[in-house]
């Protein structure tokens, strides 16, 4: 009697466990494989990509295709001319995508061929298919990076939006007086994302928006900062001024001015290396 006793506690405490396993088996949530694995080291993440890039494209009917691509956030600026055919510049304006493994964008504005694989300094034009060009022609398609403090000035009227935006610009003259540029923290105006700008000219962190349009035109709007008092901020209030009547900007590949009209230069910049 005890052995048959014995025997039913195993089997009841063998289902028991049994039940367990299954409930802890029903618990347990599916991989789902439709789930995209997004690689954390593709150009979109990993590389600088904003930035202007220039270079010669193949053409059926003319000598070259210059091409000069300029790369802000979100959007970009495309001029070409077609050498030994024409001087006239043609220019277009847009947003443009990534595709889901962030290593190439389209340009969504454009009516030509209009996806480049990007690399490191480098965008590299792809076919109609959005393949490289492969073989001796490879080299034919790339478009090289521009480093920001040797942006040349075009005759053509190259880019000038997207060469000032965000590079932090130190302040060199003020109503054509030198600046005195303190070592460790210089004054400077920066243009960064989303028409945001930060500056620093000798006490307060001054902060606000920016609006860049056609012809080199650019006004300040919104223009706040911290509320420090210092014990000179004379240089200060004259930039504040600066910022509120500016209305477009001279750049000459090295020196960046902001002026008022046709009058003398209200305020003059350099890239701080």
């Amino acid at each position: 009697m005890k052995k048959s006793l014995f025997i039913l506690s195993i089997i009841a405490l063998s289902f028991t466990f049994c039940k367990n396993d299954v409930e802890k088996q029903e618990k347990i949530t599916p991989i789902d494989s439709t789930i995209v694995q997004v690689d954390e080291h593709n150009a979109k993440i990993s590389l600088d990509y904003i930035g202007i890039y220039k270079g010669n494209l193949p053409c059926a009917d003319c000598e070259t295709i210059e091409t000069t691509i300029a790369l802000t956030e979100d959007s970009y600026v495309k001029e070409t001319v077609y050498k030994g055919k024409s001087k006239e510049v043609f220019k277009e304006t847009g947003n443009y995508s990534w595709n889901e493994a962030g290593n190439t964008i389209t340009l969504l504005n454009s009516e030509a061929s209009n996806q480049y694989f990007v690399g490191e300094n480098v965008l590299f034009h792809l076919d109609a298919d959005g393949k490289r060009i492969e073989g001796d022609l490879t080299d034919k398609y790339r478009l090289n990076k521009l480093e920001s403090e040797i942006y040349p000035p075009s005759p053509q009227g190259i880019i000038e939006d997207s060469k000032i935006q965000f590079i932090k610009w130190q302040l060199v003259k003020l109503n054509n007086k030198p600046i005195e540029n303190s070592s460790t923290k210089p004054y400077f105006i920066h243009l960064i994302k989303d028409n945001q700008f930060s500056a620093f000219v000798g006490c307060n962190s001054m902060f606000g928006e920016y609006k860049l349009e056609n012809k080199n035109k650019i006004t300040f709007s919104k223009v706040g900062s911290t509320k420090m008092a210092c014990e000179d901020m004379l240089t200060e209030q004259e930039f504040a001024k600066v910022l509120e009547i500016v209305d477009n900007y001279n750049f000459d590949g090295k020196t960046l001015k902001f002026n008022k009209a046709r009058m003398a230069p209200l305020a003059e910049f350099e890239i701080i290396e």
